[in-house]
């Protein structure tokens, strides 16, 4: 793990695909989608980053990250695990992560596997995780979770050179 302000200002400063990653219908799992939306809505033409709104089927997206100029993807996923605060947040390499704790992302399979097609192809695959309260069947996202992604989206326009 590394600091949040420190790290994101690094991936950002290079090309980076930010792949926002959930289900709309498991309550605070949807966040990484909803980021994904808010920052596409804003960042309609960003030049040397990308967004993709993924929902919960990134292998539908990794071959065209893979092929694309960027040299850092950051997955911003909804993440379980631990004593972690509801809506905390973590960030570092995802091989990093899913060595040392386990995988956290709600997603585990289909993220690990993507991750290692993206560094295959030469990209550098982070991993933004929101812990999540609630990931039950539903659509209401937790206030302490849309305030945590208010915090991402401040944070990634802050680090962000374009």
């Amino acid at each position: 793990m590394i600091p949040l302000d420190q790290g994101l200002r690094q991936i950002l400063s290079e090309p980076t695909c930010l792949v926002g990653i959930g289900n709309l219908l498991r309550n605070d799992d949807a966040v990484g989608v909803v980021i994904a939306d808010r920052l596409s809505r804003e960042w309609a033409d960003r030049g040397s980053h990308q967004i993709v709104n993924a929902e919960d089927v990134i292998e539908n997206h990794v071959f065209s990250i893979a092929d694309s100029d960027v040299r850092n993807v950051l997955v911003i996923d909804a993440v379980e695990g631990g004593e972690a605060e509801a809506g905390s947040l973590v960030l570092g390499r995802l091989e990093e992560l899913e060595a040392t704790r386990g995988g956290l992302s709600t997603h585990k399979l289909a993220l690990s596997t993507a991750g290692s097609v993206l560094r295959h192809y030469g990209k550098d695959v982070w991993l933004l995780g929101i812990f999540a309260a609630n990931t039950d069947y539903g659509t209401e996202i937790s206030q302490d979770i849309l305030d945590s992604a208010d915090a991402v989206i401040d944070l990634v326009r802050a680090n962000s050179k374009e």
